[in-house]
């Protein structure tokens, strides 16, 4: 008896239209590299696969848009293109897009080989773009803007509507006429805010202000003066009061720029 060479070969059940959809997605994500449908009208697949794309890369340049300013058009093409055919976006809200294009930078295109040729301080330009954006439709804290009296005394915490970022490029500086190739001595430390008139705006701070507010930052049961004396203490200052008044004083500038919030009850 011959034996039987298929008894392997397991059969393709899947639905004809699930096989349609794979097929149209695909060639959808990556035109290129993806056979286009052939039981579709192929005046209709050219323009689903042209207005999916304009409306993704239309979404990336109006959240990036120093990004997409400092590079060549070529160039912020292929890199939009890059993140449509090969991320794959676990959100189905338009608004979070910009999250997923920091997380494909981070991962998918880091790992590539196109990569390479990517501006040094990219994935940090891209970052600083995406905490202005999300710091400018961030919603209020209920406590935001209540008074706060005697704040050493207090439990502050950091406002929904701020963050304490740090990159080892100066990126709010890069423009057109800014392009550093190699990052500085000394990182760059930043507090990125939503302002009085619901603009986002930053601050550049010091290391110390920095570790400050990321101490602060989602503090629900240390007062002020606990953590500025924690802080005294990691500096190994010898008058930690200096310290201390020094670190309430900004403190309370960070209070009257809403960047600095009473904390919320447990």
């Amino acid at each position: 008896m011959c034996p039987n060479k298929n008894k392997n070969v397991q059969q393709d059940n899947t639905p004809s239209f699930i096989k349609t959809q794979r097929q149209f997605t695909q060639y959808i994500r990556d035109p290129d590299n993806s056979p286009k449908p052939t039981d579709i009208e192929e005046r209709r697949m050219d323009m689903y696969r042209d207005l999916l794309f304009a409306n993704i890369s239309g979404m990336l340049s109006d959240g990036f848009p120093v990004l997409k300013q400092i590079l060549p058009e070529a160039k912020w093409t292929a890199l939009c293109r890059d993140f449509f055919s090969r991320h794959q976006s676990h959100t189905p809200y338009f608004s979070e897009i910009s999250q997923e294009f920091i997380q494909f930078l981070q991962s998918e295109r880091r790992e590539s080989k196109e990569s390479e040729n990517d501006l040094p301080f990219l994935v940090e330009l891209a970052h600083y773009e995406w905490t202005e954006l999300f710091i400018s439709i961030a919603e209020e804290s209920e406590v935001q803007h209540k008074t706060i009296k005697d704040p050493l005394n207090k439990i502050l915490t950091v406002s929904n509507t701020a963050m304490a970022v740090a990159y080892t490029y100066p990126v709010h500086k890069i423009s057109p006429d800014y392009l550093p190739s190699e990052a500085p001595n000394e990182p760059t430390y930043l507090v990125v805010y939503r302002t009085t008139d619901n603009q986002a705006g930053f601050l550049e701070t010091t290391p110390m202000t920095h570790t400050l507010l990321a101490s602060l930052t989602d503090n629900i049961e240390l007062t002020t003066e606990t953590l500025l004396t924690q802080l005294a203490n990691q500096l190994k200052h010898p008058n930690p009061d200096v310290v201390i008044q020094g670190g309430l004083s900004i403190v309370d500038d960070f209070i009257q720029r809403g960047i600095v919030i009473l904390a919320e009850p447990a």
